[in-house]
């Protein structure tokens, strides 16, 4: 919050509590003589029950103000106090006279000028002769044991938040840098305009919690009684701001458990609870994350939330007495005038015992600068403010949510949808048009009229398998607004990833390291197959410099999404590459222009009667001492619920290994899985940002199938992943698995090797 007082001189007296250390000059100003006025727009109104007003009315509420004016010395040891006064605020003043003339002080000299509102010290503590300069009003404290329930009226309670601010000339924007200023110029009758920006030495938290799927809040258990206290609140408080906003307090507390207007029920259409809400303030504070203190002194709300529990064993259990622990802050400290919003989801019962609660999980943290907009004197009637819970907003496998995003606004707000998207499979961003957005139900709403509450999303599931991109703006009647993307993602959902260039990581002999485009090796680039050991049901390999069945591959050129050639975005120039015979002189030969180097990354969140999510087994195998994928029936209907499929950057040529296209179907077969596993096993891919991708595996026979399902035809190229799989066969980890989509006249010795590697995330 931030409230500007504007001081200037006027000819009205008002009465006041004056302490000052001058003399005859010190007074009411006379008839005709310039005096020093504050004016305070928009101030007093805390007088009111909590419940009659918004937040913003007793946050800013002022009982009094203490004007402090400080000679300007070298430091603040010699900036003596030369002036000091305490005001008296009514109810529905805006305008109070200071008992000082301009011309009581010294013409030309500069002081500073502290204002603190609502200070619970006696005007005596801040008279001329108890304090003696600036740094002792810096060292000033205030303890407040019950801060967190400030502005309630309740006997103990501080009614009003502690504020402070240092004046500077004039009416305008408050300077980044606060500097002494002169008070008297010469000129007695000259008016003296002096703005003061106010800021509380509290902070604000705010604690959202929502029901999971299967809990169900209540304040109608038998046995119950809903409560919440702090633990280490933090108490204490520099009546001004230091150089620094954050200090280290020693003095926190555990407060005692109680149930205040500052505990509200989130309820739904039918009265029904949905959440709870929980408003609490607290004094600058900070900690060592590295040590005990994250325990000893980091603050937390603990709360009782009645609720019963759909166990999946025993049915709906209540839990009358229920516990739980939110850390407020994920920063190790709370700054003063800042305000902090705490987000969860309550999936678990609690404890029964309040010395050990259950600590809630995956909390959301949002800080802001306590700051909504000046009070103009005069004019326009604040604060004004708008806050948005989320910036980003991932929503899964879901058409509606009405939850998960929520505002609160000084005025009524309008939602616009800015644009929806989402990336094909090259990379390309690509916007949906008015009549797509509107055949898919893409809309954002909220109450008409309302000034809080919750924002619905409304998306039919994207049916192409990307992520959707949804920008929005939420925009209120004051002049601000807030903008949101929504990311919508269905049940199977792929994106892309460029890659740079391709090897094996057994491309190297004796000690050297394998042979990349960045290191030289053993000058290995490309694999063959030699004989066949019928016993051993193994294949000899020859390494090659420049040919084989396989050979390392580089994306040399890509094309950006605004190349002038459509045909031509997001794929790239693919090119062989190897080492000169003696040399160290990298060498290319073309290979396919343009073609796509992107690998897909397919993430499945549900299993189907097709097959079933799972990450497949991968097991040694005996004959080569490779980890490959897993055999069985049981394991071929595994899909990997995160897997990456490689680029053409790890294509092999079917037609350099014919001595495994055998008449025997079985034999023939056996060979392709013997090679298809090595080729797996060593295979590497370097992604464009230099992320390197081993541990690959031959997919299992679901992984496979979905592949070609998602990819769609040749002439009906699907929006998340290009056309990969045009060969008759594809080699899983159980043998040859056939390819319904195959464009090659279903020609059984074209086949091919298109490896997986699993995302543990």
């Amino acid at each position: 919050m931030k409230k500007r007082l504007f001081i200037f001189s006027l000819l009205a007296a008002f009465s006041l509590v004056a302490c000052n250390g001058f003399d005859d000059d010190f007074g009411q100003s006379p008839e005709g003589q310039g005096g020093i006025t504050l004016n305070i727009e928009g101030a007093g109104a805390g007088s009111r029950a909590v419940a009659d007003m918004a937040d913003e009315a007793y946050e800013n509420a002022i009982t009094h103000l203490d004007v402090l004016f400080f000679n300007n010395g070298a430091d603040d040891e010699n900036s003596t106090l030369a002036y000091s006064e305490r005001v008296n605020v009514g109810e529905n003043a805006t305008n109070v006279t200071l008992g000082v003339k301009p011309s009581a002080f010294t013409v030309n000299d500069k002081y500073r000028v502290y204002v603190i509102a609502n200070a619970s010290a006696p005007a005596e503590s801040f008279a001329v002769g108890n304090l003696a300069n600036v740094e002792e009003l810096k060292d000033m404290e205030q303890l407040d044991g019950s801060v967190h329930l400030s502005g309630l009226r309740y006997t103990g309670i501080p009614s009003h938040f502690l504020m402070d601010g240092m004046a500077y000339l004039g009416t305008g924007e408050e300077p980044a840098t606060s500097s002494p200023i002169i008070i008297n110029s010469g000129d007695t009758s000259k008016k003296v305009e002096m703005s003061v920006v106010l800021r509380r030495a509290a902070a604000k938290v705010v604690v959202k919690l929502s029901e999971g799927a299967n809990m169900q809040f209540s304040d109608e258990l038998t046995g119950s009684s809903a409560g919440y206290y702090m633990r280490n609140l933090p108490y204490t408080t520099k009546i001004v701001a230091g150089d620094g906003s954050v200090v280290l307090c020693d003095d926190l507390r555990t407060t005692a458990e109680v149930w205040t207007d500052y505990a509200k029920w989130v309820r739904n259409g039918e009265n029904e609870i949905t959440g709870l809400e929980i408003t609490a303030y607290v004094y600058s504070h900070s900690w060592d994350p590295a040590d005990n203190s994250v325990f000893s002194q980091a603050t937390n709300l603990l709360v009782d939330i009645p609720a019963a529990y759909d166990d999946p064993v025993n049915g709906l259990v209540s839990y009358p007495k229920n516990y739980y622990q939110i850390p407020l802050t994920k920063e190790f400290k709370f700054e003063r005038n800042h305000y902090y919003e705490v987000l969860a989801t309550v999936n678990a019962p609690g404890a029964e015992d309040f010395s050990e609660p259950v600590v809630v999980q995956d909390l959301h943290y949002s800080v802001y600068d306590w700051t909504e907009r000046i009070i103009n004197v005069g004019g326009e009637i604040g604060p004004f403010y708008l806050k948005v819970n989320h910036d980003t907003l991932d929503i899964h496998n879901v058409s509606v949510d009405s939850k998960s995003l929520r505002f609160t606004s000084s005025s009524p707000i309008t939602i616009t949808i800015d644009s929806v998207s989402y990336f094909d499979k090259f990379g390309t961003s690509r916007k949906l048009t008015t009549q797509q957005i509107n055949s898919n139900n893409v809309r954002a709403t909220t109450a008409a009229g309302a000034i809080s509450g919750n924002i619905t999303i409304n998306s039919n599931l994207p049916d192409n398998n990307t992520i959707r991109y949804i920008r929005l703006t939420v925009a209120n009647q004051d002049g601000q607004s807030e903008s949101v993307l929504v990311r919508q993602y269905p049940l199977t959902y792929i994106v892309n990833i460029q890659g740079w260039y391709s090897y094996r990581d057994d491309f190297r002999s004796g000690t050297n390291s394998a042979t990349t485009i960045n290191n030289v090796g053993s000058r290995i680039s490309g694999i063959s197959l030699g004989s066949w050991n019928s016993s051993t049901g193994t294949y000899t390999y020859n390494y090659n410099r420049n040919s084989g069945f396989f050979r390392s591959k580089v994306a040399r050129q890509n094309y950006s999404p605004e190349h002038r050639q459509d045909s031509y975005k997001g794929r790239s120039d693919i090119d062989y590459y190897y080492y000169s015979t003696y040399g160290s002189s990298l060498q290319y030969s073309g290979s396919e222009d343009p073609a796509n180097a992107r690998m897909y990354h397919v993430r499945t969140t549900a299993s189907s009667t097709e097959y079933k999510i799972g990450l497949p087994k991968t097991i040694v195998d005996p004959a080569t001492g490779l980890t490959i994928t897993a055999p069985g029936e049981d394991n071929a209907q595994l899909v990997s619920p995160s897997f990456i499929i490689a680029s053409r950057l790890g294509s092999v040529t079917p037609g350099d290994m014919s001595n495994a296209n055998q008449n025997n179907a079985a034999e023939r077969e056996k060979r392709r899985l013997a090679i298809a596993r090595h080729h797996a096993a060593n295979y590497v891919e370097v992604a464009e940002d230099g992320t390197v991708y081993k541990d690959w595996r031959l997919p299992t026979d679901a992984e496979l199938k979905i592949i070609m399902g998602l990819q769609g035809t040749q002439n009906e190229s699907a929006d998340a992943i290009d056309f990969l799989l045009s060969g008759t066969f594809y080699i899983s980890g159980n043998g040859e698995v056939y390819n319904e989509n195959n464009i090659r006249n279903d020609n059984v010795n074209n086949w091919g090797i298109r490896c997986v590697h699993d995302v543990l995330e």
